[in-house]
């Protein structure tokens, strides 16, 4: 069918954008490690990205609005491999710091349109399921980026290269498709502090969220170092394998849960797994790579698996035509929390007790969400059952997919009724 022949086109798009982001994730901490950056440096590189990431999602729907999806795609993806490709130029921090900023823009971008083309593409009764495949496909890219690295005996330094190629491989599916444009996005978001207000729960998930996971994950792959030093990048494609492999597994009986019973209670739950797996890992610091994968992997399904019962919490709290808006907004929450978990992260890294302090600092976040969940649902009752709206499984970088998906799901009351929303779109 041609629907899901444009669907297809996307998500192969996407698969060789996750690969290049996977491959990313392990190469770019290695190489700045190898090079004796201090873990400060390295951890402001990384919020580099998610600050740009931020830019990228605020100015996305005015560019795709202008120059049409096709276009935008073209030019993000390309940027996306130039600013890529120029880490290979040089090592200099503040070169490094402006490219991944960059890069950060451009990946926001890739991500609206490949999000609006998925919600444009679908027909609303089948949008739940093909969402939920475009995130697999997604996660599966982050899982096998890492081992194109690690199994090709490639020069760490050429795995910018590698990254670069597959991002100019992205374009390909994108701008041969002979599908016309989806609707154009409508740019609507919530601020962080209304969020606060509807939903104060949903934004410190979120937010928490960006912090301990964005962090604790920039440093995974020098900590993975340690535990096969012969084999520094497979190690690291091992360990980060073991994450997203779980967390991607975690989400269905996480988010089966949280559709039954109170949304905090599921958070404050996998908030205190993952305190209880990060101090496993900072007392066994160096368990062996088989352990330290296993260790790693069930922190990574505890703490990657809150985020999206979060929307889902944010989407309860709000009126149905404000949820694609809300989805927004919980983004710009994850965000800001995703520029300063790295630096805090990089700064218990560079201290004293190194990894053991890393994973100690994402602990003791991890336990004050767990209270804060439990304080939250002794001041404020849960939504009733039938006021919820369906969990949809999400990574960090789709917000705006849940709130198209709800109101997506909910019958037209009349010919009057608002038109489905057009695109899954970030602020």
């Amino acid at each position: 069918m041609p629907i899901y022949r444009n669907v297809a086109t996307v998500m192969a798009a996407t698969l060789l954008l996750q690969v290049a982001l996977g491959a990313l994730g392990v190469a770019l901490p290695l190489v700045m490690n190898a090079a004796a950056w201090s873990a400060i440096s390295i951890g402001a590189v990384v919020a580099g990205y998610s600050a740009g990431f931020m830019a990228g999602a605020f100015t996305a729907p005015r560019i795709i609005r202008s120059i049409g999806h096709i276009r935008a795609y073209a030019a993000y993806a390309g940027g996306a491999a130039a600013a890529t490709l120029a880490l290979a130029l040089g090592s200099d921090f503040t070169w490094w710091l402006v490219s991944r900023f960059a890069f950060g823009v451009c990946a926001a971008g890739i991500f609206a349109v490949a999000e609006s083309w998925i919600a444009d593409a679908t027909p609303s009764e089948r949008r739940g399921a093909v969402i939920s495949a475009y995130q697999i496909v997604g996660r599966l890219g982050l899982i096998l980026g890492p081992f194109v690295i690690a199994l090709s005996g490639l020069v760490l330094d050429d795995s910018f290269v590698v990254a670069g190629i597959f991002l100019s491989l992205a374009l390909i599916p994108i701008v041969f498709t002979g599908r016309g444009q989806p609707a154009l996005p409508t740019g609507a978001t919530v601020s962080p502090l209304r969020l606060l207000t509807i939903a104060p729960a949903a934004a410190a998930a979120v937010f928490f969220a960006g912090i301990i996971n964005t962090g604790t994950l920039a440093f995974m792959p020098i900590w993975a170092e340690t535990l096969q030093a012969d084999s520094p990048a497979g190690a690291a494609a091992l360990v980060l394998a073991a994450i997203y492999s779980l967390s991607m597994l975690a989400q269905w009986p996480a988010g089966w849960i949280s559709d039954r019973v109170d949304r905090r209670l599921v958070i404050a739950g996998l908030a205190a797994l993952s305190a209880f797996f990060a101090i496993l890992l900072a007392v066994l610091l160096n368990p062996g790579l088989i352990g330290g994968a296993v260790l790693a992997g069930l922190w990574g399904a505890s703490s990657l698996g809150y985020y999206a019962v979060g929307v889902a919490h944010a989407a309860d709290r709000s009126r149905i035509e404000d949820l694609p808006a809300i989805a927004s907004g919980t983004l710009l929450v994850w965000a800001a929390g995703a520029v300063l978990g790295p630096i805090l992260s990089g700064i218990v890294f560079a201290g004293p007790l190194g990894a053991r302090g890393l994973f100690l600092f994402a602990a003791v976040f991890s336990a004050l969400l767990a209270a804060g969940m439990l304080w939250r649902r002794s001041v404020r009752k849960p939504v009733r059952e039938e006021e919820r709206e369906p969990f949809v499984y999400l990574t960090a970088t789709s917000a705006g997919l849940a709130g198209i998906d709800a109101a997506a799901s909910q019958p037209e009351t009349g010919p009057e009724a608002e038109p489905e929303p057009a695109a899954g779109m970030r602020p």
